[in-house]
Parts: C-alpha cells; sequence; structure tokens
C-alpha cells in the first residue's frame, strides 16, 4: 500500500520539476504574441520595413497586425490586447497633419504603462515626434544629428551578460549614419559607438546664409564622443528596445544587427508576463556618505 501511495507523489515531482524549470531558464518568444507594426513616414523606408519584419515575425509564431498611420493608437481596445509595437515611422519631412497628435501620443502612452512593449531602431522610433518631449522621455533618448552623412562607424558591446547582446561581438557598420543622441543617462546600455573622424570638425568660418541644419552638424567638436547606440529601459510596466542602427535595410543583413534586434522584440513582448526588472542604471552615482 505505502509503494502505490508513493507513486502519484513520485510523478506529480516528475512533471512539476521540469515546468518549474523551463518557465524560469526559457528564453524570451514572440510566439503567440499580439503585434502592432506602425509603418509611416517619407524616409527610411518605412513600408519595405514592414515588409521584411512581418514574414519573420509571423514566421516565429507572432500574429502581426499593419497600420500605416498612427490613428492605431486610439483604439484602446486593440492597444490593450497588444503584446509589441513595433514602429517605423520617421516624422522629419512628413506633413504635420500626419504626425502623432496627442490623442496617439496618450493612447500610445498608456499602452506601454500597462505593459506593453514598444520597439524600433532610427529614425522610426528614435526621431518619431520631435516635439514632444514626453514620448523622448519614454523612448530614452532622441536623435540630434548625423555627423559626417553616410560613414562607416564602429559598435562596441559593452554589456555581454545581458540576453540582447550575449555572445555577440563588436563589428562595423558600413555606408550608414551614426546617430548622434540626446539620452536619458538612466537607461540600460548595452552597446556604444565612438565619432572619430576629423572630418567632423571643420575649421572655416561659416557665413548666417550659407548655414542649414546639416551644415552645422559637421562643426559640432565631437571627435572622441561616445554615443549609446543600443538600449534597453522601462516605462511603467512596458519595456523600450531602441537600437539607432537601421538608416539602411540593408544594414539588417549583418547578423549582428539583426540578432540583437530580434532579440530586442522578443525582449520587450515579455512585459505583461515576467516580472519586473530593474534596469535604471544611472552614469551618475552619487558619493556613499
Amino acid at each position: 500500500m505505502k509503494y502505490f501511495k508513493l507513486i502519484p507523489f513520485s510523478l506529480t515531482i516528475f512533471f512539476l520539476v521540469p515546468s518549474f524549470c523551463y518557465s524560469q531558464n526559457s528564453l524570451p518568444t514572440l510566439k503567440g504574441k499580439n503585434i502592432i507594426f506602425v509603418y509611416g513616414g517619407s524616409i527610411h523606408s518605412p513600408k519595405e520595413s514592414a515588409d521584411l519584419f512581418v514574414p519573420i515575425l509571423e514566421a516565429e509564431g507572432a500574429k502581426v497586425q499593419v497600420f500605416d498611420n498612427f490613428t492605431v493608437y486610439e483604439d484602446q481596445n486593440l492597444m490593450n490586447e497588444t503584446d509589441l509595437i513595433i514602429q517605423a515611422f520617421t516624422d522629419f519631412f512628413t506633413p504635420v497633419e500626419n504626425r502623432m497628435n496627442d490623442k496617439q501620443f496618450k493612447g500610445l502612452q498608456i499602452a506601454i504603462l500597462n505593459g506593453t512593449g514598444f520597439s524600433g531602431w532610427h529614425g522610426g522610433l528614435g526621431s518619431s515626434n520631435t516635439v514632444n518631449q514626453r514620448y523622448q522621455f519614454m523612448v530614452g533618448g532622441q536623435f540630434v544629428s548625423h555627423p559626417g552623412g553616410i560613414t562607416n562607424f564602429k559598435v562596441k558591446i559593452i554589456d555581454s551578460i545581458d540576453l540582447i547582446t550575449k555572445d555577440i561581438g563588436d563589428f562595423e557598420v558600413k555606408n550608414s549614419e551614426q546617430y548622434y543622441m540626446l539620452i536619458d543617462p538612466n537607461i540600460k546600455v548595452l552597446a556604444v559607438t565612438e565619432f572619430t573622424n576629423e572630418t567632423y570638425q571643420k575649421s572655416a568660418n561659416l557665413k548666417l546664409e550659407q548655414i542649414n541644419y546639416l551644415d552645422i552638424d559637421v562643426e559640432n567638436q565631437i571627435k572622441g564622443s561616445v554615443i549609446p547606440v543600443i538600449w534597453k529601459k522601462k516605462y511603467g510596466k512596458g519595456r523600450i528596445f531602441y537600437s539607432s542602427i537601421g538608416h539602411s535595410l540593408s544594414d539588417f543583413n549583418l547578423p549582428e544587427v539583426m540578432n540583437i534586434q530580434m532579440r530586442g522584440f522578443r525582449w520587450a513582448s515579455e512585459g505583461k508576463y515576467v516580472e519586473e526588472e530593474n534596469i535604471i542604471t544611472p552614469i551618475y552615482k552619487l558619493n556613499a556618505q
């Protein structure tokens, strides 16, 4: 009798232990996740971005809905059901009436505060709302300029433990834009880039009539500056993942760039399903008293 009483207990342990280990150690996944892909604007290949990523997301088991404007952010029911929003919408050179308005931003903000992830790359996320400081705070940074125009630059991984950049080495991006950005100093930075070219620094005295915003970019004395390229942060319960790489979709031909972007999507999609992760990483720290 004792033998038969032990069997159910043993079977219970057998089935419970693997289940517990799987939930604790499994990597993030997009399988079964509800994703909204929003694209638009007049630069950075918005429609082509959706054409590239949507099949990849669906092949991983995600349910993806695609929209070519921001009005979807006003649909509270749909936003509540969404696990991840991927945005590829640069507002530079975009008519004002097509940019994100306050009502649409509030819908996006509420969804993220409640746990929906938000992710993207380059200007599609880092220059999507140039007039809304609350949006920029939510993302963790804002595009300022791309000194040197189309150039080559190196990316250094500074966090090799985080699952997004684990086992990925430093790499070089060629024929693309190297973003100089204003940054929240409390985001968790995973990779950085250094501005090394002498051509960023002109000695000529420009006249007022010669200056436009592109001219001023190369006048900045920025050689030696180090700027974050890839980061993650929390906003309410939602997870934000951003990479400044991706001026051209050919940047994603680099295995490192595509791998990091997909890992970032997976991580950002988990905000509603895992315990909160404290990732506030202040660069400035108070001295111990």
